[in-house]
């Protein structure tokens, strides 16, 4: 990551044997650094090299790999169906894009003039309730109201797939969801549905700060990498072939514009006792049921 100060990285490196470190002057070098730039043998290097490949960073959740961060470019996958080529390296540089920033991830404005800082996969408590209307939400320490997404799918890319989503406020709230997708039936469709569905139920209520936790490693890199790319190439992919969830994620693209709704996004570590990832799961396959019998006449 790249910090300001060198307290903000001692937190960071202290006790984790050969990990690796540097002062820079200016962030722009950082971050050449962060992505395997090469220093040259005159600078006054302050690292040493790790010992391994992988390091705890505090705050975070399972390891990291420290290898060199890809490009936009290179993020981009062969198939926007596909989350098999995405490591945790590279969601810490997704999130890394987006950190301090407000809005629309592909817009990556900047508020209150910070700098996106170092990203940290962050397990985020509620620390009290806020009433909105009718309704009282979960906050976080920085007054984001909390929601969980998730998405399932049956049978996922085979035939009598089943697909669902499954949005999670907190107990027994009266803005939980379960529901069957709509268009293609996929997880990953679930995925995006349910964030579409925490997006616009925070704009009808007037909510203007959203934190949004998902398991979903495809859905987080899509929003804050894939999509500005995409868009530049008229929804195509780097083969040439559209993407696939092109009708979703434009929705949610334009859901994203609304300068009046601060959007931000966490990673949480799906199966992990993480309560709102859970109940969000439930919700999910739940809609993924109500799929089956309503299309496929299942019980």
């Amino acid at each position: 990551g790249v910090y300001n100060s060198w307290k903000e990285c001692e937190e960071q490196v202290k006790g984790f044997k050969g990990a690796k470190y540097k002062k820079f002057p200016t962030r722009s070098a950082a971050e050449d650094f962060i992505r395997g730039g090469n220093i040259t043998e005159n600078e006054n290097c302050n690292f040493q090299l790790a010992s391994s490949n992988k390091r705890f960073l505090k705050g975070c959740v399972g390891d990291v790999t420290t290898s060199p961060a890809k490009t936009d470019k290179e993020f981009w996958p062969i198939s926007d169906e596909n989350e098999g080529d995405i490591t945790e390296n590279d969601l810490l540089h997704a999130l890394a894009k987006v950190e301090a920033t407000s809005k629309s991830p592909s817009r990556l404005k900047r508020k209150s003039g910070n700098e996106p800082g170092s990203a940290k996969i962050r397990k985020i408590d509620p620390i009290g309730i806020k009433r909105v209307g009718p309704y009282e939400f979960q906050i976080n320490e920085d007054g984001y109201i909390l929601a969980y997404t998730d998405g399932s799918c049956f049978n996922n890319g085979g035939k009598n797939a089943c697909a669902g989503y499954g949005v999670y406020f907190g107990d027994n709230h009266p803005l939980n969801v379960a529901e069957p997708v709509t268009g293609r039936v996929t997880n990953n469709v679930g995925e995006i549905q349910a964030a579409i569905y925490a997006v616009k139920t925070a704009q009808k209520m007037g909510i203007n700060k959203l934190c949004i936790s998902t398991d979903s490693q495809f859905l987080i890199n899509a929003v804050t990498l894939w999509i500005k790319g995409w868009k530049a190439k008229n929804w195509h992919l780097k083969t040439g072939d559209r993407v696939k969830n092109e009708v979703d994620f434009k929705e949610l693209d334009s859901l994203l514009q609304d300068e009046s709704l601060d959007v931000k996004w966490n990673y949480v570590k799906a199966h992990k006792g993480i309560k709102g990832n859970e109940m969000a799961d439930k919700l999910a396959k739940t809609g993924a049921e109500i799929y089956k019998r309503v299309f496929l006449g299942k019980m």
